[in-house]
């Protein structure tokens, strides 16, 4: 065989073997539209939901997600969720959990703009009433359950020293601003509500 035919045989062979680098978005100065929210897809879709109060043995669970719409497929989209958001209460002010989902590139089988979001459970029961006092399992409590994304929150205000009364910022949620590049967030909320066990709204 030719040596020369050979080596670019190798060579074609190395470059399908290792996957190509992915180009970093780049983002001109003004308003970097956050990723849509995909109202479609989203569980428990429902402005309010009616949660069985009291309940023993299985307990209520709502396991809650949602589709990203991002046409900037290199670009890395953050989820986070919160539970009874407070900007002033840092019981309440961080994420209860979060991830990033990174940019697919245009390479991805399927839709690459489309993204899924990891599944929350969100369980009642495990969060206290927000009003002091109040039994979290009692008919009437009130629960806010926010899933919030951007393509970038600001760092400085990622901090639970600043979920204190009177702050003017909102940790955790506030979207990153630097260079002239002004990013934005999105969010669906869920509220749930206790109310008494019947026929339509049963323990499991």
């Amino acid at each position: 065989m030719n040596r020369a035919l050979a080596g670019g045989s190798a060579a074609l062979f190395l470059l399908a073997a290792c996957p190509l680098p992915q180009p970093l978005p780049e983002y001109p100065a003004g308003t970097v539209t956050p990723p849509r929210i995909h109202m479609d897809s989203v569980a428990y879709p429902d402005t309010t939901n009616l949660v069985p109060s009291e309940c023993t043995g299985n307990l209520p669970d709502y396991p809650l997600n949602a589709e990203l719409v991002d046409p900037n497929t290199s670009e890395s989209i953050s989820v986070r969720w919160f539970v009874d958001y407070d900007r002033q209460n840092s019981a309440r002010c961080a994420p209860v959990t979060q991830e990033v989902i990174p940019g697919p590139g245009d390479q991805e089988p399927g839709d690459p703009t489309r993204r899924e979001v990891r599944t929350y459970h969100f369980r009642p029961y495990d969060f206290p009433a927000v009003v002091t006092g109040t039994d979290p399992l009692s008919p009437g409590t009130v629960h806010v359950v926010d899933l919030v994304v951007s393509n970038s929150f600001d760092p400085a205000n990622d901090d639970s020293s600043l979920c204190t009364p009177g702050t003017a910022v909102f940790p955790f949620r506030t979207p990153a601003s630097s260079g002239g590049v002004n990013f934005e967030t999105q969010t669906y909320r869920w509220v749930f509500v206790n109310v008494a066990p019947s026929a339509t709204v049963p323990c499991p």
